[in-house]
């Protein structure tokens, strides 16, 4: 009974570990799966607002029909916008050249490449400037917006393994638009290609490692702690176990004790003598004492007095009497 007893407080100290460690892992994967979301949720968002920033650029550019500016070595005539009055010569003899929103684009995009933070890329599956051509990872997400997706976001490994945050926005043609698009056939609301936005994901990464490190350090402190006070419980239940089974042990000797003298005794009826279990017939206070822890100390009652000293019991009994007057 007593290694049942203790086998069934392991038991249950056992399944209370697994319990613990298994409601720890679950809670810090929980956690690392909201952490990393808030991450890309982030990062979505900022890209999100780049994009809607520039869709009213583009707006106000397209709503302008196109804008005029200085034509330097960087800003050459655009040989792929055929407009007319696509250069102009002020009369102080500056000469100037429009710039669509593609054009302004795509300088904006080549200005924060330079600077290392963004990648901006005005693509299409069937671009007008080759330059355009979409890379794999824009290419499938121009075809995810046939389906009628809004957006489209990965996290993507470059050849250098480094990881980006990669997003892209569709973008479609307005009443604006057709003024430079409509010679090719298109019409208000059908999809012109994206433009693909992409950060080096490596900060954001780092700062969400980070924490996920100390979120594994303090669950698993916490999960140590939690082991120590199972440990502790059951290391108390296994003593006091021990101490209720050496009572109990106790008390089962003290009942064999007891049931010594129980049950049925053969005795003499003359001599009073007692049989003991091997056939021997052995004095009353001699068995008493050997199934016991009575010890005998001898007397005479008085019948035996006055059946065996009748003189000496009379005198006895006349001098009581004298003192009880």
């Amino acid at each position: 009974m007593g290694f049942l007893r203790g086998k069934t407080i392991l038991q249950v100290t056992l399944a209370a570990v697994l319990t613990w460690t298994v409601v720890m892992a679950g809670l810090l994967t929980w956690n690392i799966n909201v952490e990393s979301k808030q991450t890309i949720d982030q990062a979505t968002h900022q890209l999100r607002t780049f994009f809607q920033e520039f869709l009213l650029t583009r707006f106000w550019n397209a709503m302008h029909g196109g804008v005029y500016v200085k034509i330097t070595e960087e800003t050459q005539p655009n040989p792929y916008l055929d407009v007319p009055l696509r250069d102009v010569t002020t009369l102080e003899g500056i000469k100037l050249t429009k710039m669509n929103p593609s054009y302004m684009t795509r300088q904006i995009g080549q200005i924060a490449e330079q600077q290392g933070k963004f990648r901006f890329h005005i693509t299409s599956l069937n671009p007008i400037r080759p330059d355009n051509k979409p890379n794999a990872w824009e290419t499938k997400a121009l075809k995810v917006f046939n389906t009628g997706a809004k957006e489209f976001f990965e996290i993507i490994e470059t050849d250098s393994m480094e990881k980006v945050f990669s997003y892209m926005g569709p973008l479609y043609i307005e009443e604006d638009c057709l003024k430079c698009h409509g010679k090719y056939g298109v019409k208000v609301g059908d999809i012109n290609g994206g433009i693909s936005i992409s950060m080096p994901a490596g900060q954001l990464i780092a700062s969400q490692d980070k924490y996920i490190l100390f979120l594994s350090g303090a669950y698993f402190l916490l999960w140590v702690l939690g082991i120590m006070g199972m440990y502790a419980a059951h290391t108390r239940l296994s003593i006091e176990e021990s101490k209720r089974e050496k009572a109990i042990l106790q008390l089962e000797d003290a009942l064999a004790e007891v049931k010594k003298l129980s049950g049925l005794l053969p005795i003499c009826s003359s001599c009073k003598n007692i049989r003991d279990d091997q056939g021997y017939w052995l004095q009353l206070e001699q068995y008493i004492s050997q199934h016991s822890e009575a010890q005998f100390s001898h007397s005479i009652c008085p019948n035996c007095a006055q059946k065996l000293y009748p003189e000496l019991y009379e005198k006895i009994q006349k001098k009581k009497k004298l003192l009880q007057k």
